[in-house]
């Protein structure tokens, strides 16, 4: 019924508590306390615990003392057998000793006391699943009183555990039970039918509820009471007023419910309609009314259905005529933009026309100007372009500058509100006529 910890000295010999004082020699310079196992370094000769030294050296190769190298190959020797003596013999507490354990003996014959003699170390107890940890010298009274320990119920031979008995003893479905009106005795699982139905149990007029003050026995109420109860005849209208009112009072809540629901949404609809309106506010000011002017209640008490109705129809309303706005402030805009569009493309060719005209001019006075003749196409091109004004070749003219045409085609930029004719024939006017 009991385990014994698994004692390693590895894990116990530094917290032991030593009676005396150890001389330094006997004290490891890496743990500070006495050896255990102790082992010497075969470079430096110095003495170490063996588990000490080990993780030193894998942490660092040097000696903890001098800082001498120590080898991957280095050897650790055990120490003299004197020393190991020496500390083995120490004289220590026994670790359970602030749980009242009162030994003192040597630190080598330790773990011996532990296993065999040791009243006050901890044991885990393995009954059922149960696992608490309880001193050896408690264990046996533990063990009678162990709350996962098995026990049979006296009366239904029923094994369960002992933490769970004392609520199976008041409910055991085998015992006897008496009952407390007709002092009788029956099993407990019958005795709830039994109270409802004893004779002597006290009990009160089934209509109670309706106003019968009438309280006596189970026996006496059919027999005595119900024929003279004057309430008895009526139960059949009160029971039907009691379910109306019921009925009523379901559906009440119900309305309520949906009145705030109702509430709600209109709620919404009346803050985008706010948002709408501000957003529109500098486009249409006098198509929306001022939001900021303040608005009633929606529902005041239960008699405003018909005013909540009528005010979400004009909301609907006021929706339609929004959307509409909006369709028709869209198709304006399409409109001007179209518009614009045409307008923008009739100058973009009236200024191509001028721009080839003048490039068909530059191009014939250049080529007068060297002394040659136009190419036959050029020649077409001009005389087509001024068809309305008189002919070049009939013109007397004089050199043109370069200054000249700039300020020619700067002249027909600036007047491009005319014909594609007239502008050619302010372009030849730079041709000074005489």
């Amino acid at each position: 019924m009991e385990t014994l910890p698994e004692i390693s000295d590895n894990t116990l010999f530094m917290n032991y508590r030593y009676v005396e004082n150890v001389n330094s020699n006997l004290i490891c310079c890496i743990c500070q306390t006495p050896f255990f196992d102790p082992a010497i370094i075969e470079n430096c000769g110095h003495t170490f615990c063996r588990s000490c030294i080990t993780q030193a050296i894998k942490a660092k190769p040097n000696c903890p003392v001098d800082r001498s190298r120590i080898s991957e190959n280095a050897v650790l020797k055990p120490a003299a057998k004197i020393i190991a003596n020496m500390v083995n013999e120490l004289l220590i507490y026994c670790p359970n000793n602030e749980d009242g354990c009162s030994h003192i003996g040597q630190r080598q014959l330790i773990n011996s006391h532990l296993r065999e003699q040791c009243e006050y170390i901890k044991l885990e107890c393995n009954i059922g699943e149960c696992r608490e940890l309880v001193l050896k010298k408690d264990m046996a009274s533990h063990i009678t009183n162990c709350q996962a320990r098995m026990i049979y119920c006296d009366v239904c031979k029923k094994k369960m555990l002992f933490a769970t008995f004392e609520g199976h003893a008041d409910k055991c479905p085998i015992r006897s039970v008496e009952c407390q009106y007709c002092h009788t005795s029956r099993p407990f699982l019958e005795n709830d039918a039994h109270l409802d139905e004893c004779p002597e149990k006290p009990t009160q007029c089934p209509q109670s509820q309706f106003g019968c003050s009438w309280t006596g026995r189970n026996a006496d109420l059919l027999v005595v009471h119900n024929p003279s109860c004057p309430y008895e005849s009526l139960k059949d209208c009160f029971e039907m007023h009691k379910r109306r009112t019921e009925s009523l009072e379901a559906e009440n809540i119900q309305l309520r419910t949906k009145i705030q629901e109702l509430d709600s949404t209109v709620g919404s609809l009346r803050d985008q309609i706010a948002t709408i309106s501000n957003w529109l506010a500098v486009m249409f000011p006098s198509h929306f009314t001022d939001p900021r002017v303040p608005t009633t209640s929606i529902i005041d008490n239960e008699s405003s259905q018909g005013l909540f109705f009528s005010e979400n129809e004009q909301i609907k309303n006021d929706l339609a005529t929004i959307t509409d706005n909006l369709a028709e402030l869209e198709l304006r805009q399409n409109v001007a933009l179209m518009t614009e569009n045409l307008r923008m493309q009739e100058e973009m060719q009236s200024l191509k026309a001028l721009c080839h005209g003048i490039r068909m001019q530059m191009h014939y006075l250049l080529m007068e100007r060297q002394g040659g003749e136009p190419a036959r196409g050029t020649a077409s091109s001009s005389s087509s372009v001024g068809r309305s004004g008189p002919s070049v070749r009939s013109v007397r003219t004089r050199p043109l500058s370069t200054s000249n045409v700039g300020d020619s085609i700067r002249f027909n930029v600036l007047n491009n509100e005319g014909s594609g004719t007239r502008k050619v024939n302010s372009v030849l006017s730079g041709n000074y006529l005489l």
